[in-house]
């Protein structure tokens, strides 16, 4: 009996041993499609600020959004864009690139969950319910699988946190 209670014990404790690693591979694998997808979706072109006129992004501040020190672009008849292209204006108003850090007060952090996230790139409304503004692709983006959007969400959640609240500096501004 004494060993058959400790070859349950030994099974048991390999497939949770198992059942570990193959969790941890698998959010491995996530992590890294979601860096992929990022990389060839273009995100740090709008998301992330820049260090010189080539538009080379920031990466020790990558994909927190528009910093404060990017003034708007003048509103006229067609559309305008910063320099670092962190901050639009259009027939819609002016569009900031939001921070997409892990940031709890300014990034997706705690506005954020994995199932937000993706519903936000379907539908394209925020969680609260406001609407993605141009240029954000959401139209093009929300083609992208259920498990493509969960990598990137995966991989966004293991970016440094900036704290970089784009909407004080775009009120700041103004």
């Amino acid at each position: 009996m004494r060993n058959v209670s400790l070859t349950l014990v030994l099974a048991t404790t390999g497939a949770i041993v198992i059942t570990t690693a193959l969790t941890a591979q698998s959010t491995s694998r996530r992590i890294e499609r979601g860096r992929y997808l990022v990389s060839i979706a273009a995100c740090n072109d709008c998301h992330s600020p820049k260090i010189d006129a080539q538009g080379t992004p920031d990466m020790s501040r990558m994909l927190s959004g528009r910093p404060a020190t990017t003034p708007p672009p003048a509103q006229g008849s067609e559309i305008r864009a910063s320099l670092d292209l962190t901050a639009w204006s259009g027939p819609w108003g002016n569009s900031y690139a939001a921070n997409l850090t892990p940031d709890k007060e300014t990034g997706l952090g705690s506005r954020y969950t994995e199932e937000s996230f993706v519903k936000t790139i379907r539908t394209g409304k925020k969680p609260e319910g406001e609407a993605l503004a141009p240029p954000m692709p959401w139209p093009v983006y929300r083609n992208m699988t259920d498990e493509d959007l969960k990598s990137v969400f995966a991989y966004l959640q293991t970016l440094k946190p900036v704290k970089n609240f784009v909407r004080a500096a775009a009120v700041a501004t103004h």
